[in-house]
């Protein structure tokens, strides 16, 4: 058993410019140098740890990624000093960097120059390098027996708030039961989490606004000391609900399992907890495409966490296992359990077991002629997904063969749409599942698949693999940004550029969140502007991360985009 501790609370106390310069380093980071700096504040250099956070809409509300927005600032020793995101996205998030920075801007968070809902304004990076690497995590040993994971609890009311009516063990139980139980099940047994201490009310000086210093706060107040593997997470009181700059949840985004990392939560939903680990882990968003009556091509937009199957993408009432891309990135397919066809492989049958079944062939990896991975698996009633045959699928999701495409910053696993509908109906189309006897292209036609025949047991799969010309480029090249790439940088006012090719070797890493509440017994397709699962009475997670590596954050914010600047 953890120890439960009562500690006495203390008192109160736009579009895209292309790059005029691009500053390497011998880590090949980058920094994208607006051609034209404003001189609205002097310039000045800030050192620290470069952070990226996602700063997201109202739980519930579409998520089209019109209302998402970045935010990235440099954790200096005087505090953050935030920076125009789009400059610094190739940075490795966790990096040390040296810029040189100018005026205020607004950026693509939505924020003012003047700091909405309580954030410091951007400023403009005209300078900078990469001083150090992340730091690469090492597994340490937990003092709790068998855990490679310890989890640190603490209840948490932060400025302008008081403690709720949520109770210490049920936050507790909830990580050392459901939440340990499906790590464990996903990973085989390799993450072997649990709660170390439990700590009751604890009220900070910093509000969500200033996630660091309210992380700090209660790490000192609780004596927490971070490392790998160690993880502090704090449940915040229901009242920041109504607080400026406060989620739903907020994760820290690791490099692996070993990372640790900090999170917080407003409900003591298994989900959303879960959710949060598996961006500590180093695990990205399962989102979806959908394109106008096609699988792939043409006019195409990506929704953020709706993969529902999966636990990375909206939380509900179910848990829902890791599909393919978030278990291969995170390195817990067991040997055996899945094949690999290229380009250039002969036509073959594959038979695939459910992904949830715990044995056979269970997920079936497309590479394509530019190096991109299609994953196939089959979601059948069976295991963690038994809900899918029962009325507990309150969505009506498809039990049926999947394919996802791995994705970029901050959708890495895309869930494509398997019985594409129009572009009018992609509000209400939830159904995935690949259809029987019908050849599918993937890739602008690297790969034919068919599913021959389906049951709960087992699917049959034909591939066909096509060649490409030497020198042609096949795949989607707007799903996936390359690791390091750059990406250019940005000035008020200035034109949309062309992405230039990949260049560093450096991991990136984001930002994410999650909100959730159970579902009603039954739900009905959203209509047009609304989340899947809004009308059924479920609030769909909002995060953002990368399977990237690195050390970014992720937060949720608790408003809508229409309300992110002051009023």
């Amino acid at each position: 058993m953890s120890p439960r501790h009562g500690l006495g609370r203390p008192r109160a106390r736009r579009p895209l410019l292309r790059a005029a310069a691009v500053l390497a380093t011998a880590l090949a980071g980058a920094v994208a140098v607006p051609a034209v700096a404003t001189a609205e504040d002097a310039a000045t250099t800030v050192v620290g740890e470069l952070v990226h956070v996602l700063a997201e809409g109202e739980p519930g509300a579409a998520h089209t990624g019109d209302a998402d927005a970045r935010l990235s600032w440099v954790e200096t020793d005087a505090g953050p000093v935030r920076v125009d995101p789009e400059q610094v996205a190739a940075v490795p998030a966790g990096a040390t960097v040296s810029l040189t920075v100018g005026g205020t801007v607004e950026d693509a968070a939505g924020a003012d120059p003047a700091g909405a809902d309580g954030y410091a304004g951007a400023r403009t990076v005209l300078a900078g390098e990469v001083v150090a690497a992340p730091a690469e995590p090492r597994p340490a040993r937990s003092p709790r027996s068998g855990l490679t994971n310890e989890v640190t609890v603490v209840l948490v009311a932060p400025a302008g708030t008081g403690p709720d009516d949520t109770l210490l063990a049920d936050v507790a139980a909830t990580v050392d039961g459901p939440v340990a139980d499906f790590w464990a099940e996903q990973s085989g047994g390799a993450i072997a989490l649990g709660v170390g201490q439990a700590w009751n009310w604890v009220s900070t000086t910093a509000g969500c606004a200033d996630p660091e210093a309210m992380w700090a706060e209660a790490a000192r107040a609780v004596g927490f000391v971070p490392g790998p593997g160690k993880h502090l997470m704090l449940r915040l009181s229901g009242q920041t609900a109504a607080q400026p700059g406060c989620g739903y949840a907020l994760a820290q985004v690791g490099s692996g399992p070993a990372s640790g990392g900090r999170l917080y939560v407003r409900e003591t939903l298994p989900s959303v907890i879960a959710h949060e680990l598996g961006h500590n882990f180093g695990l990205g968003h399962s989102s979806a495409e959908q394109c106008d009556g096609t699988v792939e091509g043409g006019s195409c937009r990506t929704v953020g966490y709706r993969d529902l199957y999966d636990v990375m993408g909206a939380s509900w009432g179910q848990t829902g296992s890791l599909n393919a891309v978030q278990a291969a990135a995170l390195g817990v397919l067991p040997a055996g359990s899945a094949e690999t066809v290229t380009t250039q492989d002969a036509p073959r049958t594959v038979s695939l077991a459910p992904l949830a079944g715990g044995t056979g062939v269970r997920a079936l990896q497309l590479v394509d002629a530019d190096g991109v991975a299609y994953w196939l698996e089959l979601r059948a009633g069976v295991g963690r997904d038994r809900w899918l045959t029962t009325p507990d699928n309150v969505y009506g999701l498809d039990a049926g063969v999947l394919v996802h495409r791995t994705g970029r910053f901050p959708d890495t696993s895309l869930l494509l749409d398997g019985t594409p509908a129009a572009a009018s109906g992609w509000e209400a189309d939830l159904r995935s599942a690949l259809p029987v006897g019908v050849p599918v292209p993937l890739s602008g036609g690297d790969f034919t698949v068919t599913v021959q025949g389906v049951d709960g047991g087992g699917a049959l799969l034909q591939v066909v693999p096509s060649p490409s010309p030497s020198g042609t480029a096949a795949g989607p090249a707007d799903s996936r940004s390359p690791v390091g790439t750059l990406i250019g940088g940005r000035a008020a006012g200035a034109a949309a550029a062309e992405q230039p090719a990949a260049g560093a070797s450096l991991p990136a890493a984001s930002v994410a969140a999650a909100a959730v509440v159970a579902p009603t017994a039954t739900a009905t397709a959203p209509a047009s502007g609304t989340a899947p699962g809004e009308e059924a009475g479920v609030l769909l997670p909002v995060a953002a991360a990368s399977a990237l590596g690195g050390a970014g954050l992720l937060a949720l914010r608790g408003m809508r985009a229409a309300l992110l600047r002051r009023r």
